[in-house]
């Protein structure tokens, strides 16, 4: 299992800058964890977990109003860090964000704890976490972006062609209700939009799937 945790740690641009101790103490205390789809990962009624790496699926990270309402910050695919799930050690994060897995994920995490004393001794651990921090706040305004100034055909239709894109396929295998959740809207108000885009044979609606069919059209209402 040390080998599968090391062979993950050494692709980061800080693992050669760690000491022989530092690296021991994180092959022991990270853990491969698996989660199932829906499951929660992270909120802010659960203690700091710590830095998630993604190594299979997608989870989604959003936030959640008193009333239920959730506007989605962002989402992140294999190869991604999380490192929101470690806020408590982050003074410049001041707010609670949940995470959510999207997909059946697996993922490295380094516990809170561990996370935070090795920050305070390798500035290249502490400067990792936060240019991590950094991508995070740019996918953030990046979304605002889009609900601000987009109108709700041109963010789903941005938001279908930015997954065909991810995902090497121009087939969808997604719910109308985790489009509106995704993009910060109405699911009926999503079920709409698609279906005009279907009838105007951009697109083509299965039951669960959308199939892209015309992407030099989607391209053009952005």
């Amino acid at each position: 299992m040390n080998e599968k945790k090391e062979e993950i740690l050494q692709k980061r641009p800080f693992w050669e800058h760690l000491t022989k101790i530092q690296k021991e103490l994180l092959l022991r205390e990270a853990r491969i964890v698996r989660y199932q789809a829906g499951n929660s990962i992270y909120s802010s009624v659960r203690e700091c977990l710590g830095a998630v790496f993604i190594l299979e699926g997608i989870m989604r990270t959003y936030l959640l109003s008193d009333e239920g309402k959730e506007v989605t910050m962002y989402r992140l695919r294999e190869g991604d860090c999380c490192v929101l799930a470690a806020s408590c050690i982050l003074s410049a994060i001041t707010f609670d964000v949940e995470i959510e897995a999207q997909t059946d994920c697996v993922a490295l995490v380094i516990p809170a704890g561990l996370l935070a004393a090795v920050s305070r001794e390798n500035v290249y651990m502490d400067n990792f976490m936060y240019k991590e921090t950094a991508k995070r706040f740019s996918d953030v305004v990046e979304a605002l972006q889009q609900m601000i100034f987009l109108s709700l055909t041109q963010r789903v239709v941005s938001f279908l062609l930015d997954e065909s894109s991810k995902s090497g396929s121009s087939t969808i295998t997604m719910t109308h209700e985790e489009i509106a959740k995704i993009i910060g809207s109405a699911r009926e108000a999503v079920s709409r939009t698609l279906k005009q885009l279907a009838k105007n044979g951009c697109i083509a609606l299965n039951r669960g799937e959308i199939i892209l069919k015309k992407k030099e059209e989607l391209y053009r209402l952005l």
